[in-house]
């Protein structure tokens, strides 16, 4: 998990759910492959029984870096796992792309995986939070479930800062490929609004993840400045989503 910084502001922006990104399902593979770098490759016909198993959520913006080309911005995505699988990778048994996507048949118990969340900029966090959340709110609706922990793989200490200020926290016990701290998330921990949702808890007090994960004494803008940036990124992002087949994916 990266937070990269991607340079100037895109031209234009669109917001893709996880129907949409299984379109382009593909190129979202190439993308995280790219980022994340050999230790989390994987080959697209490994990925694809993820992307239709039913339990893999991705949120997506793409927007025009370069005027008349959409790249791939930022992402998001969560695989819906069981506690069996969760465990075989905890003791390094699995690689994160052989952990088995959740079914009913089997009886475990539902684990949420986050997979990925690279952001080319801040504002597109609640974004691409919101969105995932809505795909994974809906998937425990309809199985009538509910996730009582989530893990994730931190790939770097950017990524360690944004799932700490998450809630999660490092398990003590094998690090996953022998360099990699794996980390966990309960209800109790919970701090922001993405996982607060997901793990359906009281709302009233919820504080927004675009404001949370960028609170850091480094970071020059005042906070009024970062919420008026990231209601400005949804207008955008709400505008263009009316209109998302306007531009072909080229990426």
């Amino acid at each position: 998990m990266n937070l990269p910084d991607y340079g100037p502001n895109p031209l234009s922006v669109e917001l893709f759910d996880t129907c949409h990104c299984r379109e382009f399902s593909e190129q979202l593979n190439t993308f995280e492959n790219t980022i994340f770098g050999p230790d989390f490759s994987c080959d697209y016909e490994c990925f694809r029984p993820w992307v239709e198993s039913g339990s893999f959520f991705y949120a997506a913006v793409c927007g025009e870096a370069v005027e008349g080309r959409s790249a791939i911005l930022s992402v998001a995505s969560v695989l819906i796992t069981d506690s069996e699988s969760r465990d075989r990778l905890m003791r390094g048994e699995i690689h994160d792309m052989q952990l088995a996507p959740w079914e009913r048949s089997r009886g475990g118990e539902p684990v949420a995986y986050l997979s990925s969340i690279v952001s080319a900029y801040a504002a597109h966090l609640r974004a691409v939070y919101d969105c995932l959340g809505t795909d994974v709110e809906a998937f425990l609706g309809s199985h009538q479930v509910q996730l009582r922990s989530g893990f994730c793989v931190a790939t770097g200490p950017a990524g360690f800062r944004h799932l700490a200020k998450s809630g999660f926290v490092p398990v003590a016990g094998p690090l996953y490929l022998g360099k990699y701290d794996v980390m966990t998330i309960e209800p109790a921990s919970a701090r922001t609004a993405f996982w607060q949702r997901v793990f359906h808890l009281p709302s009233a007090v919820r504080e927004s993840d675009t404001v949370l994960l960028l609170r850091d004494p480094a970071v020059a803008l005042s906070e009024t400045a970062k919420r008026d940036d990231a209601k400005e990124i949804e207008r955008r992002l709400n505008e263009s989503k009316a209109v998302r087949y306007r531009k072909l994916i080229d990426y």
